[in-house]
């Protein structure tokens, strides 16, 4: 009985281990219709969480597709696939506008200068779409509207441009507020004054906005100076969907080199340094197009 006993228990005993232990299906896993995508490991994933008979967790990633892609699961003679939601893939679509699929569109900023003088209170953010298949888009699809948000302290300004055109871009333009090229003001219990040798900071933020039924950028959002203050309504909605572009400095006098204008030709014109350029310095050139020039393509050498 002893014996048997045992012998009963130790059975029960592995049965128990042997229950216990994760159930994993042979189940194979495929993405169509993707560019670039890839299959995830968790470095410390619980080996319960696909024990259950009933679903299985996989993550993937999607990195280009130019169609929604589609999930396989395959067990033996067994098939299942489902295309993955546009949801899931574009939680935030900027081109919700655009009639075609625009996973692979990005909107990307770059600030024209990120030190501005008194002399000239203008920041330009060029603003432009990268991922579009050249082969496959029309210069005519409504493209969304940039609202850049310039801050300093309490205050903001704010202007509006439409992207457009062969390449999707457009330049914004913010008019700073003299004032803000001041010295910052001290705030009573501040230990310490941020250090402002290298000009007064200002962050710089965009939105992406439809357009109107005209096609054209809400006017009303192209308002500039508008002080922010603790209990407006907008306030907290605009601020979750704002995205950073970066800083710029803000200083007191003229900072701008001193340009000659030499025009190459009918269409083209750089703007050279007035005084010899050393050898190892690195200077910028501007280069302009005619307003009636018809040149789709120019090299510059």
């Amino acid at each position: 009985m002893v014996v048997e006993s045992r012998t009963i228990t130790g059975n029960v005993e592995s049965a128990q281990k042997f229950s216990s232990l994760p159930v994993y299906l042979p189940v194979n896993y495929q993405i169509h219709k993707a560019g670039s995508s890839f299959f995830l490991k968790e470095a410390n994933q619980d080996i319960m969480r696909n024990s259950s008979l009933q679903f299985r967790v996989e993550p993937f990633f999607i990195h280009e597709t130019k169609t929604p892609p589609v999930v396989n699961a395959s067990y033996g003679p067994y098939a299942v696939e489902q295309v993955v939601p546009k949801a899931l893939l574009q939680p935030s679509n900027a081109f919700s506008m655009v009639d075609r699929f625009t996973f692979n569109w990005k909107i990307k900023a770059n600030i024209i200068d990120d030190k501005v003088y008194s002399n000239r209170p203008i920041v330009q953010i060029l603003f432009y779409i990268t991922g579009r298949d050249w082969d496959d888009y029309s210069v005519n699809e409504n493209l969304p509207c940039i609202r850049v948000y310039a801050f300093r302290e309490t205050r903001e300004v704010r202007n509006t441009c439409r992207l457009k055109g062969d390449l999707g871009l457009c330049i914004v333009e913010l008019e700073l507020l003299p004032s803000w090229f001041n010295p910052p003001t001290v705030v009573p219990g501040r230990k310490k004054l941020v250090d402002q040798s290298g000009g007064n900071p200002v962050e710089l933020y965009y939105v992406v906005q439809g357009t109107d039924e005209d096609g054209d950028c809400d006017a009303d959002e192209s308002r500039k100076g508008n002080a922010i203050r603790p209990g407006r309504d907008d306030v907290g909605e605009t601020l979750h969907s704002l995205q950073r572009i970066g800083s710029i400095r803000l200083r007191q006098g003229s900072g701008n080199p001193q340009l000659t204008e030499m025009r190459l030709d009918n269409n083209i014109a750089i703007s050279v340094l007035q005084r010899p350029v050393k050898q190892g310095e690195v200077v910028t050139f501007h280069v302009s197009l005619a307003s009636s020039s018809t040149v789709d393509l120019f090299t510059l050498r």
